[in-house]
């Protein structure tokens, strides 16, 4: 075939789309044909190449070290013998050393001793603080686990007593009685900021565990036996219109009893505080909701005021679940406490490890002042690069531990975050910033990562790996918030909790990572959620391990969803071990799922039917229009705005866009409401009730109600679609090990490539070098719950996921 050159150059793009055009219709017609679907690059094992190369700076023997310790003097050298005392006297002395002589070829170790550095305010660094390629700057423990920043406001044990007062020990919980410590903070001038009380309770912990604030039940949720009032909503309120009023005496939210027995000391004391949150799920089970309660009589609990949706019990066979929070007479158990905001009064069960005069209790989750810029984390990195903070314990923090903003190369390694009253690390910006090797529990979130540029589709490689994500209290997405372009997640492992990952990300690699036990309280979950965009193009997630997700009926939970018409997710290479529901949601256009295998799961895709002749595709487009007008620009479904908005006036169709994804604007042009230029092809499944299910229904909170069905000939004829091919338990290595390599006699099918199991999960290496056995884990993960049924709500299996603090195990 002869080509005219000067034609290519002045039709470039109409070159680009034929030949898109022409690879699509090859693939309708292998998919008839029996011929193998083709597979793009990120099917390659290199694909990887651009995000870990030159991901670190180099590790280079330090020309110089510094030392601080907390018996140091900042009068001091820095040296051994004679340290500083404080990270900012090593720090301010590396600038003298920059500004006098430069920094030695090698760089810089700061070596903090053994003990806990008590952080009162920020450490801010800045682009003055910078290493260079050739002498980067190192913050590090002197050894793993041995080294402790801390915020918050610490507490002196010793002022602790035993209740015997016969009025306080009236309100405690007859479980409680001879146990419970407690201390009057009435005249600590520290205090202030502290315990705001109506839902700003803070966090406490003690001895480096967190404690958990009193409630009811101590685990998992109570269920709500009768339905008085739904409540007033603002759903559904028009532009203008007001949410019905309320105060503490006249209350106007919800009624409900509850299932079970409400203790008369429950309303007691909330007749004396009027302090108390009721949470959980009240109407939908992705929807956790924390309300103010208004009122308590008679075991009736009223809400303050209107919710979003209202107390509705949709579906009868999953009860609406609900637990009150912030309440002394359920203070029934070791690292319980509850703050008397009336009278000032700390009330503890102290756990084993109490020793008064000895045992650290701190206080974090200080309410700032308005106008107060003093930073709320422990360190700042504003535009510095080549600067490594390793071998730390970062704990007791209010909104955020580190944040990293702009720059590159700057990297938290082999640390913990622990005991925070939110996030744990935010990372803004700049290139080749990272977190690896470290250790996230016991916070709201663990962290979040941005970078990179939309509209010019700049990469930023910015990362997280081999991090264990585990025990943080959000309930949804955003544990891990991904936005920006070119961002890698690898190898982390993510567990036991009920939040997961969100990204909104373009060209987001997310590989080798393993999750499991997360959503189990949840319907409509997720352990990676996008959605609602379409620009998110060319996010390939491959090489995960997704297991033992359980469903406690409703709603479905999968491993992977692009929400709400979202494009462009690429799911390659997977393995799916009874992860809930199934494997994939996805239902808008450019999405794949490919070479993937599923085991015991209800479901491999689940999808809804959308929109596909002339005249629908036409109105669709026609409603878009009600932006602006009806509802506010930037709403969720407001696609053309929010793109635009990004990328520029139809960006799509400019560089460097249409070079990059020439797919997108095809896509445009030919149905952007449906799974247009879908593939789903190449995969294996076990035990899988319905490999394709096309929910009749709408995406909407209502449509998903719906019982209609789709079928196979609704999916859109621009796109493949082919269902799977079976294989059997028997065809893997070691099931009982968790162990999804196949065996040697094992043929797969044309095309299948082989999945790279080994080198999913956690891997040793120089920041993750404490010891891990993936084999023996596996295997108990395995065992402990071999025999749990999911599917319908059961209180009991649910609550038994709950994992208990650790203080008690």
């Amino acid at each position: 075939m002869i080509i005219n050159t000067n034609f290519m150059n002045s039709n470039r793009f109409l070159l680009r789309v034929l030949l898109l055009t022409f690879v699509f219709v090859c693939r309708l017609n292998a998919q008839k044909q029996g011929v193998a679907p083709k597979q793009f690059a990120h099917s390659l094992k290199e694909y990887n190449a651009k995000y870990i190369t030159n991901q670190f700076a180099p590790v280079l023997k330090p020309a110089k070290k510094i030392y601080v310790s907390i018996d140091g003097r900042d009068t001091n050298k820095g040296t051994k013998n004679r340290p500083f005392r404080t990270i900012e006297a090593a720090r301010n002395s590396i600038r003298i050393l920059q500004s006098e002589k430069g920094l030695p070829k090698g760089g810089v170790h700061v070596i903090l001793e053994e003990g806990v550095y008590q952080i009162d305010k920020t450490i801010f660094f800045s682009k003055e603080d910078s290493g260079t390629e050739i002498a980067p700057i190192v913050y590090k423990g002197v050894a793993s686990n041995k080294v402790v920043l801390s915020g918050g406001l610490s507490i002196d044990t010793n002022g602790f007593n035993k209740v015997e007062d016969k009025v306080l020990l009236d309100r405690l919980n007859p479980k409680a009685k001879g146990h419970v410590i407690s201390v009057d903070l009435s005249t600590n001038p520290d205090i202030e900021g502290y315990f705001q009380g109506d839902g700003l309770y803070g966090q406490i912990s003690m001895d480096g565990f967190m404690l958990q604030l009193a409630q009811w039940p101590n685990r998992g949720y109570n269920q709500i036996g009768e339905i008085i009032e739904s409540g007033p909503t603002t759903r559904l309120l028009k532009p203008g219109e007001k949410a019905m009023p309320y105060s503490r005496e006249n209350p106007t939210g919800g009624k409900f009893i509850f299932k079970e027995t409400l203790s008369p000391l429950i309303q007691k004391e909330f007749e004396r505080t009027g302090d108390m949150q009721a949470q959980g799920y009240f109407h939908n089970d992705w929807y956790f909701q924390d309300e103010p309660v208004g009122k308590i009589n008679d075991g009736t609990v009223q809400l303050l005021h209107h919710t979003r949706y209202g107390i509705l019990d949709k579906i009868k066979e999953l009860p609406r679940r609900v637990r009150l929070f912030n309440v002394l007479a359920e203070l029934d158990e070791p690292g319980e406490w509850y703050f008397d905001k009336k009278e000032q009064r700390l009330y503890i069960w102290p756990i084993d490890t109490f020793m008064p005069g000895k045992s650290s209790l701190t206080v974090i989750g200080k309410q700032a002042k308005e106008g107060d810029n003093t930073g709320s984390e422990l360190i700042k990195l504003e535009n510095t690069s080549y600067l490594t903070f390793r071998d730390l314990i970062f704990e007791n923090t209010d909104d955020l531990a580190v944040s990293i903003n702009d720059g590159q190369y700057n990297l938290l390694a082999s640390c913990v975050f622990r005991n925070g009253n939110r996030m744990g690390v935010r990372i803004n910006n700049g290139k080749y910033n990272g977190v690896s090797g470290c250790d996230f529990y016991d916070l709201y979130n663990a962290f979040s990562i941005s970078g990179g540029d939309f509209k010019n589709l700049e990469n930023c490689y910015n990362f997280a790996t081999n991090n264990v994500i585990r025990n943080c209290r959000l309930r949804g997405y955003g544990v891990v918030g991904l936005s920006g372009v070119g961002i890698y997640f690898a190898n982390n492992l993510l567990h036991s909790m009920n939040g997961a990952v969100s990204y909104t990300t373009v060209n987001l690699l997310m590989e080798y990572n393993e999750f499991y036990n997360i959503g189990y309280e949840m319907g409509d979950f997720n352990v990676a959620y996008c959605g609602a965009q379409w620009y998110t193009m060319n996010n390939v997630i491959r090489y995960n391990f997704v297991h033992h997700l359980f469903e406690p009926g409703g709603h479905p939970v999968m491993a992977f969803r692009n929400d709400d018409n979202g494009q462009g997710m690429k799911v390659y290479g997977n393995v799916f071990y009874r992860s809930g529901r199934g494997s994939v949601q996805f239902d808008g256009a450019l999405n794949d799922f490919q070479n993937n295998i599923t085991l015991d799961c209800s479901v491999m895709w689940w999808t809804l039917k959308k929109t596909s002749t002339p005249d629908a595709i036409s109105e669709q487009w026609k409603d878009l229009a009600k932006f602006g007008k009806e509802l506010p620009h930037g709403d969720k479904g407001d696609y053309i705005y929010i793109t635009e908005k990004l990328l520029g006036k139809k960006g799509w169709e400019e560089s460097p866009w249409i070079d990059e994804f020439p797919e997108m604007k095809l896509t445009m042009d030919t149905n952007p409401f449906s799974q247009t230029f879908c593939n789903v092809n190449l995969n294996y499944t076990y035990k899988v009730r319905e490999e394709f299910h096309i929910h009749g229904g709408s995406g909407t909170v209502e449509g998903m109600e719906s019982k209609a069905v789709g079928e196979f000939s609704d999916l859109p004829k621009e796109g493949s679609f082919r269902l799977s091919e079976s294989i059997t338990l028997n065809d893997f290595k070691d099931v009982k090990s968790l162990d999804f390599n196949f065996n040697s006699n094992f043929k797969p099918m044309e095309g299948f490539k082989s999945i790279p199991f080994d080198e999913i999960g956690l891997i040793e290496n120089d920041f993750r070098v404490s010891s891990f056995d993936k084999v023996a884990d596996r295997k108990a993960i395995y065992k402990r719950f071999e025999n749990e049924v999911s599917g319908r709500y059961n209180a009991k299996v649910v609550n038994a996921r709950y994992p208990k603090p650790s203080y008690l195990k």
